[in-house]
């Protein structure tokens, strides 16, 4: 089982795509919400909301803007609840200025035993003085980062998007519907955005902000990797993504859902099943070293951590 697990430096928008590095973090490195109205009218939204006239246009500015988010001084605590074939886990993550860093502080709704916690306190302590370690964690960061902000990127290129209606959202409003399949025009400029060529799906956009809200795809047919020789991800593979705003400037990731099978290598089975809940988001302090957030996460109690922890549980389906 692969994690789809985020090493981010901070809550990035780049991080919409991280399930995406889930999967080709697994490969060889050379290798929908609200009530819907009737979608069906003369018009398009774009004619109601004031929106580009091409849906890809409208989509274009929407990934524009996640990837002008900037983060600055504002950084937050947050509670990440997974589920995964090896059961539940929850994780409390705070935002430094050299990046994100977690604990483990509960699996399968229990407080992990001492000698378990004893580990995750030594696993932060290394992280805080050995340089190698930090330096590790901080290159993982920042790649997984550039590969989401290509994918990303790509978007606009890699499909052909159309106005499908709209939805009513009780909490931002006018959301506007898009559906996509893939651009046949389209050349894959890195190994991570082939798996472009077999997915389409729905899209919701804030009108007014022109965010990304949702997207929900599904590969239609297989996508292999060098002629096959790498791997392929079987037909009928799937995810979601949900942002949310967390504050006036910020909108993050809170859900993420990702379900794909296939191949590496030819011989290696690949499953990746995994449902991960972001929430429970306050405040840290706006200016934090590494070793700072870590000496926080280490002076928190895990039972009160995981009683503090606001996420709704995730559930399989």
């Amino acid at each position: 089982m692969q994690s789809c697990e985020r090493r981010r430096g901070t809550l990035s928008p780049s991080a919409l795509f991280i399930a995406f590095a889930a999967v080709f973090l697994a490969l060889p490195s050379n290798a929908r919400g609200g009530k819907q109205q009737d979608s069906s009218a003369s018009h398009s939204p774009a004619e109601d909301f004031h929106l580009p006239t091409s849906a890809n246009d409208l989509v274009r500015q929407a990934i524009d803007n996640e990837l002008k988010q900037t983060i600055g001084d504002e950084k937050y605590f947050y509670m990440v609840h997974k589920l995964s074939g090896s059961g539940e886990q929850i994780k409390e993550y705070v935002e430094t200025d050299e990046g994100a860093v977690g604990r483990l502080v509960a699996m399968n709704g229990k407080p992990l035993p001492a000698d378990q916690m004893r580990k995750e306190d030594m696993h932060l302590q290394k992280l805080a003085t050995d340089p190698e370690t930090k330096s590790k964690h901080r290159k993982e960061q920042l790649e997984d980062e550039e590969r989401t902000t290509k994918m990303l990127q790509a978007m606009p290129d890699a499909f052909i998007f159309q106005y499908e209606g709209t939805e009513d959202s009780p909490q931002y409003g006018t959301l506007v519907r898009l559906q996509f399949k893939p651009n046949p025009n389209f050349d894959p400029p890195s190994r991570e955005t082939q798996i472009y060529r077999g997915m389409e799906g729905t899209m919701l956009i804030d009108a007014a902000e022109k965010r990304l809200v949702k997207i929900d795809a599904h590969l239609t047919q297989e996508v292999t990797f060098g002629w096959g020789i790498f791997g392929h991800l079987d037909k009928g593979g799937a995810f979601v993504v949900e942002q949310s705003k967390i504050s006036p400037r910020r909108w993050e990731t809170t859900m993420l859902e990702i379900k794909f099978t296939g191949r590496v290598l030819l011989f290696k089975k690949l499953n990746i099943d995994e449902k991960e809940l972001t929430g429970d988001f306050h405040p840290a302090p706006p200016h934090l070293s590494l070793e700072e957030g870590i000496n926080v996460l280490k002076q928190q109690n895990p039972q009160l951590a995981q009683d503090r922890n606001s996420v709704p549980k995730a559930t399989a389906k």
